[in-house]
């Protein structure tokens, strides 16, 4: 079966030696490199045009490699930009949903400090950080940085030849195209909504469940219930009822959202836990929390 194609996030300080590795791991494996500046000039759309450098992977034609991603809005906004995001927890969120449907690893570049400084003193002239102290704070930034993706340390002072990148690389699990899912393929937890909404503004054309940047609608507010109940996307596998339920992996539980997606799912022969759908929620029942995440939970302690 074909499938979607990897995405490879290369994330770290100045003079960490990330560009360096992910240009080298893109000609490695033959995948397209993009490189993201500080785009200082984008306020709005951001997480669109992450999207759309995302698709070569996503539709499977291309590996791709990122030279930063949105894992650097929280490090350097807080540094530059007086802490502003301009992305936010959900946005964030989707944008990991998405990757996850590629295999997304995060390689994290972190020499020791000291590796850093020496170069970044041998060449501040170059660099985006004004000084020294900067830097400190963007590294510690970078540790209690968070992500659902699978991250990679990658230390080019101990091993240049990126050889524990490219197996940490192969072993995520890739989605198959004729399914338009998002998520973690080996998730412990099915979700299956009903059909895409509408686009709306700053939404891409590409659409995967549950992922409007617009702010209308469900799915920022579905997406802030789940990191509000710190519901890991690394747990969750996304799915609409207009897609063919019978390529779904089997062994996970399968939560219908509303009562559409739960006729369809059991016509699939599928036993499903049906919730009312998110935007029922949001619109009658906001005040109370989402009958999904007790859901989900319940499924955690039989799991455990």
């Amino acid at each position: 079966m074909d499938t979607s194609r990897r995405l490879t996030i290369f994330e770290g300080p100045d003079c960490s030696g990330k560009t360096t590795a992910a240009k080298a791991y893109a000609e490695a494996t033959g995948a397209r490199y993009v490189h993201f500046d500080a785009l200082p000039h984008v306020s709005t759309g951001l997480a669109r045009m992450y999207v759309e450098t995302m698709l070569p992977a996503v539709l499977g034609y291309q590996d791709v490699v990122f030279d930063r991603s949105w894992l650097s809005e929280y490090p350097y906004g807080k540094v530059f930009r007086q802490g502003a995001d301009r992305l936010g927890a959900a946005t964030k969120r989707m944008l990991e949903r998405l990757a996850w449907r590629c295999g997304a690893v995060v390689v994290r570049c972190a020499p020791p400090l000291h590796h850093i400084l020496r170069t970044f003193r041998e060449r501040a002239h170059r660099e985006y950080l004004d000084n020294e102290h900067q830097l400190r704070e963007i590294y510690r930034l970078y540790r209690e940085q968070q992500t659902s993706l699978p991250v990679v340390d990658y230390d080019y002072t101990v091993e240049p030849e990126l050889k524990q990148v490219l197996v940490a690389a192969r072993r995520s699990m890739l989605h198959p195209l004729k399914l338009a899912s998002a998520g973690n393929w080996c998730a412990p937890v099915i979700l299956i909504g009903e059909r895409f909404a509408q686009r709306k503004n700053l939404d891409p054309h590409y659409q995967w469940p549950f992922a409007s940047f617009s702010g209308s609608g469900c799915s920022q507010w579905l997406t802030r219930q789940l990191e509000d109940a710190n519901v890991s996307e690394a747990d969750l596998l996304w799915v609409n009822a207009d897609q063919d339920l019978s390529l779904l992996p089997s062994g996970a539980p399968y939560i219908a959202l509303g009562r559409e997606a739960a006729a369809v799912a059991r016509g699939y022969g599928l036993g499903v836990i049906q919730v009312p759908h998110p935007q029922y929620a949001k619109r009658f029942d906001a005040t109370g929390p989402y009958q999904l995440i007790q859901v989900i939970e319940e499924v955690y302690n039989e799991i455990v």
